[in-house]
Protein backbone atom coordinates (compact mmCIF):
# COMPACT_ATOMS: atom_id res chain seq x y z
CA UNK A 1 0.00 0.00 0.00
CA UNK A 2 1.66 3.39 -1.33
CA UNK A 3 2.36 6.16 1.81
CA UNK A 4 -0.61 8.49 0.56
CA UNK A 5 -3.61 6.77 1.22
CA UNK A 6 -5.78 5.46 -1.68
CA UNK A 7 -9.43 5.12 -1.71
CA UNK A 8 -11.09 2.75 -3.87
CA UNK A 9 -14.58 3.83 -5.19
CA UNK A 10 -16.30 1.04 -7.51
CA UNK A 11 -19.08 2.36 -9.67
CA UNK A 12 -21.70 -0.29 -10.66
CA UNK A 13 -23.00 1.97 -13.59
CA UNK A 14 -21.07 2.66 -16.46
CA UNK A 15 -19.31 5.58 -17.63
CA UNK A 16 -19.38 7.48 -20.97
CA UNK A 17 -16.39 7.86 -23.47
CA UNK A 18 -16.22 9.89 -25.75
CA UNK A 19 -12.60 10.75 -27.24
CA UNK A 20 -11.37 12.64 -24.17
CA UNK A 21 -14.51 13.42 -22.62
CA UNK A 22 -15.83 11.48 -19.66
CA UNK A 23 -19.60 11.80 -19.38
CA UNK A 24 -21.04 10.96 -15.41
CA UNK A 25 -24.34 10.53 -14.48
CA UNK A 26 -24.87 14.05 -12.50
CA UNK A 27 -25.83 12.73 -9.56
CA UNK A 28 -22.97 10.28 -9.49
CA UNK A 29 -20.38 13.29 -10.17
CA UNK A 30 -21.62 15.38 -7.55
CA UNK A 31 -21.29 12.40 -4.61
CA UNK A 32 -17.47 11.45 -6.35
CA UNK A 33 -16.67 15.02 -5.98
CA UNK A 34 -17.98 15.18 -2.47
CA UNK A 35 -16.10 11.73 -1.77
CA UNK A 36 -12.65 14.01 -3.01
CA UNK A 37 -13.01 17.19 -0.91
CA UNK A 38 -12.93 15.03 2.15
CA UNK A 39 -10.53 12.49 2.03
CA UNK A 40 -6.95 13.05 2.79
CA UNK A 41 -5.09 11.42 -0.58
CA UNK A 42 -5.76 9.73 -4.02
CA UNK A 43 -9.25 8.64 -5.01
CA UNK A 44 -9.47 6.01 -7.85
CA UNK A 45 -12.80 5.47 -9.14
CA UNK A 46 -13.25 1.94 -11.02
CA UNK A 47 -15.99 1.59 -13.67
CA UNK A 48 -17.56 0.13 -16.71
CA UNK A 49 -17.22 1.91 -20.01
CA UNK A 50 -19.90 2.42 -22.39
CA UNK A 51 -19.42 4.60 -25.98
CA UNK A 52 -20.54 8.12 -26.03
CA UNK A 53 -22.39 10.37 -23.58
CA UNK A 54 -24.71 12.96 -23.69
CA UNK A 55 -27.99 12.35 -22.07
CA UNK A 56 -30.05 15.12 -21.06
CA UNK A 57 -29.29 14.82 -16.77
CA UNK A 58 -25.63 13.95 -17.57
CA UNK A 59 -22.74 15.66 -17.06
CA UNK A 60 -19.70 15.88 -19.56
CA UNK A 61 -15.99 16.21 -18.00
CA UNK A 62 -12.75 16.29 -19.87
CA UNK A 63 -10.93 13.19 -18.57
CA UNK A 64 -7.67 15.81 -17.92
CA UNK A 65 -9.78 18.00 -15.46
CA UNK A 66 -11.21 14.77 -13.03
CA UNK A 67 -10.77 15.06 -9.41
CA UNK A 68 -10.12 11.58 -9.44
CA UNK A 69 -8.23 8.91 -11.31
CA UNK A 70 -10.74 6.30 -13.70
CA UNK A 71 -10.41 3.22 -14.01
CA UNK A 72 -12.22 1.16 -16.54
CA UNK A 73 -13.59 -2.15 -17.35
CA UNK A 74 -11.49 -3.84 -14.66
CA UNK A 75 -13.26 -6.35 -12.31
CA UNK A 76 -13.49 -4.92 -8.87
CA UNK A 77 -10.88 -7.22 -7.25
CA UNK A 78 -8.60 -6.87 -10.07
CA UNK A 79 -9.26 -2.88 -9.83
CA UNK A 80 -8.31 -3.28 -5.54
CA UNK A 81 -4.79 -5.47 -6.76
CA UNK A 82 -3.82 -3.24 -8.95
CA UNK A 83 -4.46 0.31 -7.18
CA UNK A 84 -3.29 -1.53 -3.73
CA UNK A 85 -5.94 0.86 -1.73
CA UNK A 86 -6.06 1.78 2.29
CA UNK A 87 -9.90 0.90 1.74
CA UNK A 88 -12.50 0.04 -0.92
CA UNK A 89 -16.20 1.15 -1.21
CA UNK A 90 -18.57 -0.38 -3.42
CA UNK A 91 -22.33 -1.29 -3.54
CA UNK A 92 -23.26 -4.64 -1.71
CA UNK A 93 -24.18 -6.90 -4.98
CA UNK A 94 -23.35 -10.32 -5.85
CA UNK A 95 -20.53 -8.33 -8.51
CA UNK A 96 -18.58 -7.51 -5.90
CA UNK A 97 -18.74 -9.69 -3.42
CA UNK A 98 -15.06 -11.23 -4.54
CA UNK A 99 -13.98 -7.92 -2.87
CA UNK A 100 -14.30 -9.40 0.90
CA UNK A 101 -12.42 -12.68 -0.43
CA UNK A 102 -9.75 -9.59 -1.97
CA UNK A 103 -9.19 -8.43 1.51
CA UNK A 104 -11.89 -8.25 4.18
CA UNK A 105 -10.01 -5.58 6.58
CA UNK A 106 -10.26 -3.24 3.46
CA UNK A 107 -13.89 -3.59 1.93
CA UNK A 108 -16.59 -1.68 3.04
CA UNK A 109 -20.15 -2.22 1.05
CA UNK A 110 -22.65 0.69 0.61
CA UNK A 111 -26.47 -1.56 1.65
CA UNK A 112 -29.30 0.00 -0.15
CA UNK A 113 -31.60 -2.68 0.24
CA UNK A 114 -31.97 -5.71 2.16
CA UNK A 115 -32.82 -8.85 0.92
CA UNK A 116 -36.52 -8.43 1.67
CA UNK A 117 -36.66 -5.14 -0.22
CA UNK A 118 -34.82 -6.69 -3.08
CA UNK A 119 -37.30 -9.92 -2.80
CA UNK A 120 -40.35 -6.73 -2.88
CA UNK A 121 -38.59 -4.82 -6.00
CA UNK A 122 -38.44 -8.17 -8.07
CA UNK A 123 -41.62 -9.23 -7.09
CA UNK A 124 -43.03 -5.59 -8.51
CA UNK A 125 -42.05 -6.36 -12.32
CA UNK A 126 -42.80 -10.02 -12.47
CA UNK A 127 -45.81 -11.40 -14.64
CA UNK A 128 -46.80 -14.23 -13.18
CA UNK A 129 -47.10 -16.93 -10.52
CA UNK A 130 -44.14 -18.95 -11.93
CA UNK A 131 -42.41 -16.03 -12.62
CA UNK A 132 -42.47 -15.11 -8.24
CA UNK A 133 -42.07 -18.49 -7.20
CA UNK A 134 -38.89 -18.62 -9.14
CA UNK A 135 -37.94 -14.96 -7.78
CA UNK A 136 -38.51 -15.94 -4.42
CA UNK A 137 -36.41 -19.33 -4.34
CA UNK A 138 -33.77 -17.50 -5.98
CA UNK A 139 -33.67 -14.83 -3.37
CA UNK A 140 -33.71 -17.65 -0.72
CA UNK A 141 -30.63 -19.23 -2.63
CA UNK A 142 -28.52 -15.98 -2.55
CA UNK A 143 -29.24 -15.32 1.13
CA UNK A 144 -26.30 -17.29 2.99
CA UNK A 145 -23.72 -15.53 0.41
CA UNK A 146 -25.61 -11.80 1.33
CA UNK A 147 -24.65 -12.41 5.20
CA UNK A 148 -21.69 -13.79 4.64
CA UNK A 149 -20.66 -11.26 2.64
CA UNK A 150 -21.37 -8.55 5.22
CA UNK A 151 -20.08 -10.45 8.04
CA UNK A 152 -16.23 -11.06 6.07
CA UNK A 153 -16.32 -6.97 5.09
CA UNK A 154 -14.64 -4.52 7.56
CA UNK A 155 -17.76 -2.17 7.27
CA UNK A 156 -21.25 -1.43 5.42
CA UNK A 157 -22.61 1.76 5.00
CA UNK A 158 -26.42 1.87 5.22
CA UNK A 159 -28.47 3.89 3.22
CA UNK A 160 -31.80 4.67 4.35
CA UNK A 161 -34.09 3.29 7.52
CA UNK A 162 -34.95 -0.14 5.58
CA UNK A 163 -31.01 -1.26 5.35
CA UNK A 164 -30.04 -0.33 8.51
CA UNK A 165 -32.86 -1.81 10.68
CA UNK A 166 -32.45 -5.25 8.46
CA UNK A 167 -28.88 -5.62 8.41
CA UNK A 168 -26.72 -3.69 10.44
CA UNK A 169 -26.39 -6.22 13.07
CA UNK A 170 -24.17 -8.40 10.55
CA UNK A 171 -21.64 -5.65 10.46
CA UNK A 172 -18.38 -5.28 12.17
CA UNK A 173 -18.73 -1.53 11.53
CA UNK A 174 -22.20 -0.24 10.34
CA UNK A 175 -23.10 3.44 9.82
CA UNK A 176 -26.18 5.12 8.82
CA UNK A 177 -26.47 7.74 6.16
CA UNK A 178 -28.99 9.65 4.03
CA UNK A 179 -28.07 9.85 0.22
CA UNK A 180 -29.25 13.11 -1.64
CA UNK A 181 -27.71 16.17 -3.12
CA UNK A 182 -29.33 18.73 -1.34
CA UNK A 183 -26.72 21.45 0.33
CA UNK A 184 -27.17 22.58 3.33
CA UNK A 185 -27.52 26.41 2.18
CA UNK A 186 -30.56 25.15 0.04
CA UNK A 187 -32.00 23.93 3.46
CA UNK A 188 -31.24 27.30 5.29
CA UNK A 189 -33.39 29.03 2.67
CA UNK A 190 -36.40 27.00 2.80
CA UNK A 191 -39.47 27.43 4.74
CA UNK A 192 -41.77 24.96 5.84
CA UNK A 193 -45.00 25.36 3.22
CA UNK A 194 -47.91 27.68 4.07
CA UNK A 195 -50.92 26.07 1.90
CA UNK A 196 -53.41 28.72 0.83
CA UNK A 197 -56.61 28.41 2.87
CA UNK A 198 -58.97 29.46 -0.02
CA UNK A 199 -57.66 26.89 -2.52
CA UNK A 200 -56.64 23.03 -2.78
CA UNK A 201 -53.66 21.35 -1.52
CA UNK A 202 -51.50 21.22 -4.62
CA UNK A 203 -50.15 17.75 -4.92
CA UNK A 204 -46.99 16.19 -6.56
CA UNK A 205 -45.30 13.22 -7.54
CA UNK A 206 -41.84 12.89 -8.79
CA UNK A 207 -39.95 9.49 -9.77
CA UNK A 208 -39.26 7.66 -12.62
CA UNK A 209 -42.62 6.71 -14.41
CA UNK A 210 -41.88 2.69 -14.09
CA UNK A 211 -43.92 0.23 -11.66
CA UNK A 212 -41.69 0.00 -9.08
CA UNK A 213 -42.20 4.09 -8.73
CA UNK A 214 -45.82 3.42 -8.55
CA UNK A 215 -47.04 6.72 -10.98
CA UNK A 216 -50.30 5.05 -11.89
CA UNK A 217 -51.00 5.52 -8.00
CA UNK A 218 -50.89 9.06 -8.10
CA UNK A 219 -52.83 9.10 -10.92
CA UNK A 220 -55.47 6.95 -9.28
CA UNK A 221 -55.25 9.65 -6.14
CA UNK A 222 -56.48 12.74 -8.30
CA UNK A 223 -59.03 10.73 -10.61
CA UNK A 224 -60.59 9.28 -6.57
CA UNK A 225 -60.27 13.07 -5.10
CA UNK A 226 -62.19 14.10 -7.79
CA UNK A 227 -65.23 11.72 -8.04
CA UNK A 228 -65.56 12.82 -3.88
CA UNK A 229 -66.21 16.49 -5.38
CA UNK A 230 -62.83 17.73 -4.54
CA UNK A 231 -60.78 20.49 -7.04
CA UNK A 232 -57.86 18.02 -6.99
CA UNK A 233 -54.49 19.19 -9.06
CA UNK A 234 -51.09 17.25 -9.11
CA UNK A 235 -47.48 17.95 -10.99
CA UNK A 236 -45.87 15.03 -12.13
CA UNK A 237 -41.98 14.99 -12.35
CA UNK A 238 -40.09 12.62 -14.13
CA UNK A 239 -39.90 10.46 -16.71
CA UNK A 240 -39.96 6.88 -18.18
CA UNK A 241 -41.49 3.58 -19.89
CA UNK A 242 -45.13 4.44 -18.38
CA UNK A 243 -45.26 7.67 -19.90
CA UNK A 244 -47.70 7.12 -22.39
CA UNK A 245 -49.66 4.96 -20.25
CA UNK A 246 -49.75 7.91 -17.53
CA UNK A 247 -50.40 10.81 -20.32
CA UNK A 248 -53.49 8.54 -21.34
CA UNK A 249 -54.37 7.89 -17.55
CA UNK A 250 -53.95 11.69 -16.58
CA UNK A 251 -57.03 13.53 -16.18
CA UNK A 252 -58.25 17.00 -15.06
CA UNK A 253 -55.73 18.59 -12.80
CA UNK A 254 -53.04 16.60 -13.56
CA UNK A 255 -49.54 18.18 -15.04
CA UNK A 256 -46.76 16.28 -16.46
CA UNK A 257 -43.47 18.14 -15.89
CA UNK A 258 -41.15 16.10 -17.32
CA UNK A 259 -37.68 15.22 -16.14
CA UNK A 260 -36.32 18.06 -14.99
CA UNK A 261 -32.65 19.26 -13.80
CA UNK A 262 -32.07 19.29 -10.31
CA UNK A 263 -31.06 22.59 -8.64
CA UNK A 264 -31.63 24.27 -11.61
CA UNK A 265 -35.26 23.83 -12.42
CA UNK A 266 -36.70 20.65 -9.98
CA UNK A 267 -36.04 22.80 -6.97
CA UNK A 268 -37.76 25.94 -8.01
CA UNK A 269 -40.36 24.44 -9.50
CA UNK A 270 -41.80 22.32 -6.54
CA UNK A 271 -40.86 25.11 -4.06
CA UNK A 272 -43.59 27.20 -6.10
CA UNK A 273 -46.10 24.71 -6.75
CA UNK A 274 -46.81 21.95 -4.67
CA UNK A 275 -48.23 21.79 -0.68
CA UNK A 276 -47.80 17.67 -0.68
CA UNK A 277 -45.68 15.48 -2.30
CA UNK A 278 -47.22 11.92 -2.58
CA UNK A 279 -44.48 9.51 -3.12
CA UNK A 280 -46.69 6.00 -3.36
CA UNK A 281 -43.44 4.17 -4.08
CA UNK A 282 -44.61 0.31 -3.29
CA UNK A 283 -41.06 -0.82 -2.49
CA UNK A 284 -39.12 0.11 0.46
CA UNK A 285 -35.74 1.32 -1.76
CA UNK A 286 -33.88 4.52 -0.35
CA UNK A 287 -35.49 6.97 -2.70
CA UNK A 288 -33.65 10.54 -2.09
CA UNK A 289 -37.05 12.30 -2.93
CA UNK A 290 -38.05 11.33 -0.33
CA UNK A 291 -35.05 13.93 1.66
CA UNK A 292 -35.22 16.40 -1.07
CA UNK A 293 -38.73 17.01 -0.55
CA UNK A 294 -38.34 17.34 3.14
CA UNK A 295 -35.60 19.79 2.37
CA UNK A 296 -37.69 22.14 0.45
CA UNK A 297 -39.81 21.90 3.45
CA UNK A 298 -42.50 19.58 2.11
CA UNK A 299 -43.92 16.95 3.86
CA UNK A 300 -44.43 13.81 1.91
CA UNK A 301 -47.26 11.20 1.66
CA UNK A 302 -46.47 7.78 0.94
CA UNK A 303 -46.75 3.77 1.52
CA UNK A 304 -46.15 2.52 4.77
CA UNK A 305 -42.37 -0.24 4.41
CA UNK A 306 -39.85 -0.23 6.21
CA UNK A 307 -37.67 3.21 3.88
CA UNK A 308 -40.79 5.46 4.85
CA UNK A 309 -42.49 4.87 7.95
CA UNK A 310 -39.78 5.88 10.19
CA UNK A 311 -39.60 9.53 8.26
CA UNK A 312 -43.62 9.92 9.25
CA UNK A 313 -43.58 8.22 12.66
CA UNK A 314 -40.38 8.80 14.37
CA UNK A 315 -39.65 12.18 12.55
CA UNK A 316 -43.58 13.55 11.82
CA UNK A 317 -42.35 14.70 7.85
CA UNK A 318 -45.25 13.01 6.29
CA UNK A 319 -48.20 10.53 6.13
CA UNK A 320 -48.22 6.75 5.55
CA UNK A 321 -51.12 4.66 4.32
CA UNK A 322 -51.04 1.09 3.62
CA UNK A 323 -49.37 -0.19 0.78
CA UNK A 324 -50.83 -0.08 -2.75
CA UNK A 325 -54.44 1.75 -0.81
CA UNK A 326 -55.42 5.32 -2.97
CA UNK A 327 -58.72 4.88 -1.29
CA UNK A 328 -56.58 6.09 2.08
CA UNK A 329 -54.26 8.14 -0.09
CA UNK A 330 -57.11 10.07 -0.67
CA UNK A 331 -58.70 10.11 2.76
CA UNK A 332 -55.49 11.58 3.92
CA UNK A 333 -55.55 13.99 1.25
CA UNK A 334 -59.34 15.18 2.46
CA UNK A 335 -57.93 15.36 6.08
CA UNK A 336 -55.07 18.01 5.30
CA UNK A 337 -57.59 19.71 3.30
CA UNK A 338 -59.62 20.48 6.18
CA UNK A 339 -56.78 21.33 8.19
CA UNK A 340 -54.30 22.31 5.91
CA UNK A 341 -51.92 23.87 9.24
CA UNK A 342 -51.00 20.18 9.52
CA UNK A 343 -49.01 20.35 6.50
CA UNK A 344 -46.97 23.87 8.09
CA UNK A 345 -46.33 21.45 11.13
CA UNK A 346 -44.98 18.25 9.09
CA UNK A 347 -43.16 21.01 6.58
CA UNK A 348 -41.55 21.64 9.65
CA UNK A 349 -40.63 19.05 11.43
CA UNK A 350 -38.88 17.75 7.79
CA UNK A 351 -36.54 20.48 7.40
CA UNK A 352 -35.54 19.83 11.08
CA UNK A 353 -35.00 16.59 9.75
CA UNK A 354 -32.98 17.82 7.24
CA UNK A 355 -30.60 20.55 9.21
CA UNK A 356 -28.90 17.62 10.60
CA UNK A 357 -28.24 15.90 7.50
CA UNK A 358 -27.60 18.20 4.69
CA UNK A 359 -25.62 16.66 1.76
CA UNK A 360 -21.63 17.69 2.66
CA UNK A 361 -22.40 16.71 6.45
CA UNK A 362 -23.87 12.99 5.06
CA UNK A 363 -20.66 12.77 2.83
CA UNK A 364 -17.85 13.89 5.84
CA UNK A 365 -19.63 11.45 7.84
CA UNK A 366 -19.03 8.72 5.22
CA UNK A 367 -15.60 9.62 4.79
CA UNK A 368 -15.13 9.90 8.19
CA UNK A 369 -16.03 6.10 8.50
CA UNK A 370 -13.63 4.76 5.78
CA UNK A 371 -10.64 6.61 7.46
CA UNK A 372 -11.72 4.87 10.83
CA UNK A 373 -12.13 1.61 8.91
CA UNK A 374 -9.04 2.24 7.07
CA UNK A 375 -6.92 3.70 9.88
CA UNK A 376 -6.07 6.57 8.04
Amino acid sequence: MSEEPVLLLVLSDPVGVDGRTRWFDRKTISGLRMFAQGWPGRIVVSAPSSSGGGTALGEAVPSDELEFDLLLDRAPSDAAALVDPAVVLALHAPANYALSAWDPTRTVFTLENGLRQRLRVELLQARSALSRARITAGIVRRAPAFHRSIRRAAGVQCNGYASWSAHRHLSRSPMLFFDHRVPGEVIAASRAVEPSTEAPIRLGFSGRHIPIKGPHHAVRLVAELRARGLDATMTMYGDGALRPEIERAAGPGVTLAGALPFAEEWIPSVRENVDLMVLPYPQADPAGTYLESFALGVPVLGFAHEAFSPFARDHGAGWEVPVGDTAALADTVQELGATPQMLTAAGTNALDFMRCHASEDEFAARVAHLRDVAQV
